[in-house]
């Protein structure tokens, strides 16, 4: 098993499972299959529904109905990846069934950019079977798509219900110790990569709870709290965070 790590500027370090040659190829074929399934739809509705051809005609395609069919091919094969990963924050239907995600080298979610990059190289070389190939070889399981676009695949836990998305879906702090955190602001920066940590704890190693020891000291630190770093546990964490949201 390889890990991905990042050091934030906070200097805390986040660690992250690779997702393998063999998962990222078992996601693919799902997708794959679910973009042909798609394309064959098209098809059917394009020249049965829009043309009016039947099956004696089919042979004789031509014209608009072409093109047509052409493009609307091209958009799936193409598009596909780029909208379910920004539309489920890195995954697409194959990689969500795997527990695998894209995520940026620095451990921020996948921006459009990145997508878009990823996946033009996806659309020229995986046909040639180079995705695979480079996977096999590189250090971070990485395409050719992730080293120009800046990107990883991670494995994350399988089962979402261990895995909240959102911290309002996170155990709720105590009342009166929420009352005394409203002074604890976070930048941006720490209010995305404290979410990311909480939503993503359950796949890291030991649960997550090195980095939990870190994040302790790090905010003990920062605010002068005096209390333990045991003490600042996961749920004075997520306290800190659903307080953040809610600010901005």
């Amino acid at each position: 098993m390889k890990i991905h790590t990042v050091l934030t500027p906070a200097n805390i370090e986040i660690e992250y499972r690779l997702a393998g040659a063999g998962s990222r190829l078992a996601a693919f074929v799902i997708d794959f299959t679910i973009q042909i399934l798609a394309c064959i739809l098209i098809a059917v509705i394009i020249l049965f529904g829009i043309y009016g051809y039947n099956w004696d005609t089919l042979g004789n395609i031509e014209g608009f109905a072409l093109g047509f069919l052409i493009i609307s091919w091209f958009v799936i094969y193409f598009c596909y990846f780029i909208v379910l990963e920004m539309l489920l924050n890195g995954q697409s239907i194959g990689k969500k069934i795997f527990g695998l995600r894209v995520i940026r080298d620095n451990g921020q979610p996948v921006g459009l950019s990145q997508s878009l990059v990823r996946n033009l190289f996806r659309a020229v070389l995986d046909i040639l079977y180079v995705g695979i190939f480079v996977i096999l070889f590189s250090k971070d399981h990485k395409r050719v798509g992730d080293m120009v676009a800046g990107t990883v695949v991670i494995a994350e836990h399988y089962d979402d219900s261990l895995v909240p998305a959102r911290s309002d879906a996170l155990p709720a702090a105590n009342p009166v110790a929420m009352e005394k955190m409203q002074h604890l602001i976070l930048t941006p920066e720490e209010l995305e990569l404290l979410n990311s940590y909480m939503a993503r704890k359950v796949s890291l190693p030991d649960d997550g709870a090195a980095l939990q020891r870190e994040w302790a000291a790090y905010f003990a630190q920062k605010w002068d709290i005096h209390l333990a770093p045991e003490q600042i546990n996961n749920s004075v964490l997520s306290g800190i965070l659903q307080l953040n949201e809610a600010k901005y």
